[in-house]
């Protein structure tokens, strides 16, 4: 049996990685989620000899902590820092993986009662092409995942890709859809998620579809859509999220004391939710462990792990939709080292933001050309038509090439 000492924090390294995307969905994710292949990884030792792992998106996860802050807790016990959120994703998630090692014991038992032997893990796709989206949802399904989840814009014609969607995939396969707002209000959202509905057996979840400040809005579109709708956690409170009736479920992320008390509460509310905690499949696992033990965890978890060249792991497996959940010590992992070594880069390692060319085509056949995604604010402030049929976006990124920076210079300047 461990004593307490054994728990005492004896270093903590920071290993900066560059993590490529995936070469189905760089294009798309080089532009939209440019920073998400930079990865911080978290190695933290014990006195007990463990050594456990985690992981920070520098440019996303939703906590981080400077390097002088993390180094500062060497010599502290890791049992007295686990549940502290303000470590940060990947440290937290390193201490509780070195914690559960040292106490021969799977992260789920140092969280609760375990719920599930298996979570739900869904596909992740940004907004594409309809063809793209058919391609991704098809590499779902391949790796055995049995949903995906999507952002649906107002610039891509939503019906040409739920169709193309349906044709690549078997009848099972759901979609979950993220409109973040864009559908604006219940006037605009309720004739089109209605007619959606009625043609696509494939979409499942709606997410966010106009703004979750609208208590009255989303009360209303609720009532007349049969899809459940998904809100994210706090917006609005989540007492008058429940009491007004605005969404069904929601979508839960943090550290792990924050989802611990949000999915508890959502539980004392019996309404579902996602876990959305995105990473390679250091994160995903850890999530797994989270959703085990939380009972209403039972819509797909949304860690977006498909859009990375490598887990990061030895092995990792999708069945039927689902993750197993490790009953090995800590997080119950192999980390493949050799792939962390070949990926990791300097300290203070950033990506540069490379030229864009943003191009709208309208069904009238009118062009707006943007040099980023700015255009997305003034769907949202209701300046430009949304979700037209027939209209599509195309995306440039520069490649270098002189025909490029001549075209970027003659739209721009």
């Amino acid at each position: 049996m461990a004593n307490n000492s054994d728990f005492t924090i004896t270093n903590i390294e920071r290993w900066r990685l560059n993590v490529p995307f995936h070469e189905r969905c760089a294009h798309t994710t080089d532009i939209r989620v440019p920073g998400w292949s930079v990865v911080d990884l978290y190695r933290v030792s014990l006195a007990s000899g463990a050594l456990g792992v985690g992981e920070t998106l520098d440019n996303y996860t939703w906590g981080s902590i400077e390097d002088d802050g993390a180094t500062a807790h060497i010599g502290g016990n890791a049992m007295d820092l686990m549940w502290q959120d303000k470590l940060g994703a990947g440290l937290q998630m390193a201490i509780f993986d070195a914690v559960g090692q040292t106490a021969k014991v799977p992260i789920h038992r140092l969280l609760g009662d375990q719920h599930r032997e298996a979570c739900p893990v869904s596909w992740w796709a940004q907004d594409m092409a309809p063809r793209l989206w058919a391609a991704e949802a098809a590499a779902a399904e391949a790796a055995g995942f049995t949903t995906m989840k999507v952002k649906a814009r107002p610039w891509f014609d939503i019906e040409d890709q739920l169709e193309a969607v349906s044709e690549a995939t078997s009848d099972h396969f759901q979609l979950d859809a993220d409109f973040n707002g864009l559908l604006l209000g219940v006037d605009h959202a309720a004739p089109l998620l209605r007619r959606l509905e009625e043609t696509f057996p494939v979409l499942a979840i709606i997410e966010s579809p106009i703004p979750q400040d609208d208590v009255a809005g989303n009360a209303a579109l609720r009532k007349k859509i049969a899809s459940p709708i998904a809100m994210h956690f706090g917006s609005p409170p989540v007492m008058t999220a429940i009491r007004e009736g605005v969404c069904d479920g929601f979508v839960i992320g943090g550290g792990a004391s924050t989802v611990m008390s949000q999915g508890t509460l959502a539980g004392h509310a019996k309404m579902p939710f996602w876990l959305q905690m995105v990473g390679t499949g250091l994160t995903t696992t850890f999530a797994a462990h989270l959703g085990a033990v939380l009972p209403q965890a039972r819509w797909p978890a949304i860690p977006c792990i498909n859009i990375y060249s490598h887990t990061l792991l030895t092995e990792f497996e999708i069945s039927g939709g689902h993750l197993q959940v490790p009953d090995a010590p800590g997080l119950g992992v192999e980390v493949d080292w050799e792939a962390v070594e070949g990926f990791r880069v300097a300290d203070d390692f950033t990506r540069p933001a490379p030229r864009e060319i943003h191009t709208i085509h309208w069904p009238d056949k009118r062009l707006s050309h943007y040099p980023d995604g700015s255009y997305r604010q003034d769907f949202l402030d209701g300046k430009l038509p949304g979700f037209l049929p027939g209209v599509r976006l195309e995306r440039g990124l520069d490649d270098g090439s002189d025909d490029f920076d001549r075209r970027y210079k003659e739209l721009f300047g």
